[in-house]
């Protein structure tokens, strides 16, 4: 079943800024220190990574073809898989900082693994 592109985009929009809000709830002294490593591991900011999600969103329209969005966007699959494996791994690094909060790091794996499968919904789409 193909999903529409415009629901999957939304989805990446909607996944940057919850990361984001996890971003602002976290400790103001850690904040830099996992932007910085969000950025590292994805290739952008997450400032960036919206821009290009609002970009993406201007773009797809209902029906709109998969290759018309790799036309414009060439690099898109490989930034996104960088996202996804960034969401992939991000339980790991939450328990080696922050240590067996198991509530806690039960909502980071669900959270991680709802974000990963919207990325990888998107990839997907792509081809």
């Amino acid at each position: 079943m193909t999903q529409d592109p415009v629901t999957l985009v939304a989805a990446l929009r909607n996944i940057l800024e919850d990361t984001g809000h996890d971003f602002s709830s976290m400790p103001f002294f850690v904040r830099p220190m996992v932007r910085g490593g969000f950025a590292k591991r994805t290739g952008q900011s997450l400032e960036e990574w919206q821009r290009l999600a609002s970009a993406l969103l201007s773009d797809v329209k209902p029906g709109t073809e998969p290759a018309r969005v790799r036309e414009h966007h060439p690099r898109l699959r490989e930034q996104l898989e960088q996202l996804a494996e960034n969401y992939r791994t991000a339980p790991e690094r939450a328990s080696k900082g922050m240590g067996a909060l198991t509530g806690t790091l039960q909502r980071i794996q669900e959270s991680s693994r709802r974000r990963e499968e919207a990325v990888r919904a998107l990839i997907a789409w792509l081809g």
